[in-house]
């Protein structure tokens, strides 16, 4: 099984009506709903830890996750809070941008013990993800840095920081916290960009060094139209490019190659145990970009069931 801890919101994204007006439309959406959902889609067993509102939003998602086969925690479902709601603007080449309305809502109430309590007596579980909103917020972001810290004994833990400037209030006590689960961490999967927020004026190969000196296994960088780069403390050094597509929008492109690497790694009991080698790293990568081409050829985070993935010769 398959955990992903985190943020699920209602993302609010920018466009056209039927009658040419600026509109919203709207998705369930964030870092852990959206991952988790492309896990459950390539045929994993997934279980969401996180709250569910009883407000509409929250029915929504709860409806989204059954009809996905991702598993919930009854006890963090139909709770008092509002659900967590983020505006996106797309720039001309589907890049998103967003706000975030936060206070008071699920993502900011969730506790570490209720994290633990999810998370105990379930002997299926082996992979963890943490992600990402939901750990830049001061609150529940030190909910879940406390929970890793107790957490005993610990899966194979992937951690996507997918830096929101917008909603950091302390950028160094936010760096700080970063640093603290990455060393508590198997795979860090980041962008450049996040590279470049948390690492400022620091090269891309130095940063990454720098991450493998706090314990990291494995990084994984993502590079838009260049591709996917691998790196691990084993002399892993891999890259594949990007697939070749036309992009309606990126939003959920990162969150679907977290929940592909989830799934092969998964699949081929890896990361746990076993090591993992030059070609299992480079098929998995092969796997996450295809699986993120189908993202990002339609609107919204909409990952793909494993039957439209195309696996190109390369």
């Amino acid at each position: 099984m398959i955990a992903f801890l985190g943020e699920a919101l209602i993302d609010l994204i920018g466009g056209i009506g039927a009658d040419g007006q600026p509109c919203f439309h709207y998705y369930a959406g964030g870092c852990a709903l959206n991952a988790a959902t492309a896990a459950a889609r390539l045929d994993s067993e997934v279980l969401y830890v996180g709250k569910l509102s009883a407000d509409m939003f929250g029915k929504q998602m709860q409806e989204h996750f059954r009809k996905n086969s991702v598993q919930v925690v009854r006890e963090l479902c139909d709770v008092p809070q509002n659900s967590m709601i983020g505006f996106a603007k797309l720039d001309d080449s589907g890049s998103a941008s967003y706000s975030f309305y936060i206070d008071g809502t699920t993502v900011t109430s969730l506790s570490s013990d209720e994290i633990l309590d999810a998370l105990e007596d379930r002997d299926e579980l082996h992979y963890l993800h943490v992600g990402s909103v939901a750990v830049a917020l001061d609150r529940s972001g030190n909910e879940i840095l406390k929970a890793l810290k107790r957490l005993d004994p610990k899966p194979f833990i992937f951690f996507d920081p997918n830096v929101r400037p917008t909603v950091i209030d302390d950028f160094d006590a936010y760096r700080k916290r970063v640093l603290s689960i990455a060393r508590l961490s198997s795979m860090i999967k980041l962008s450049h960009e996040d590279l470049s927020l948390l690492f400022p004026g620091i090269a891309s190969e130095q940063a990454l060094d720098y991450l493998m000196d706090l314990g990291v296994a494995h990084v994984v960088l993502t590079k838009g139209k260049d591709g996917l780069h691998w790196r691990s403390q084993g002399s892993l050094d891999v890259h594949v490019p990007a697939v070749d597509n036309p992009i309606v929008d990126t939003v959920g492109a990162g969150d679907t190659v977290s929940g592909a690497l989830l799934t092969y790694l998964e699949e081929h009991g890896m990361g746990t145990g076993d090591p993992i080698d030059e070609d299992h790293a480079r098929e998995a990568l092969v796997f996450a970009a295809a699986a993120a081409a189908v993202t990002t050829g339609r609107k919204g985070a909409d990952p793909p069931r494993r039957s439209e993935i195309v696996i190109a010769d390369r």
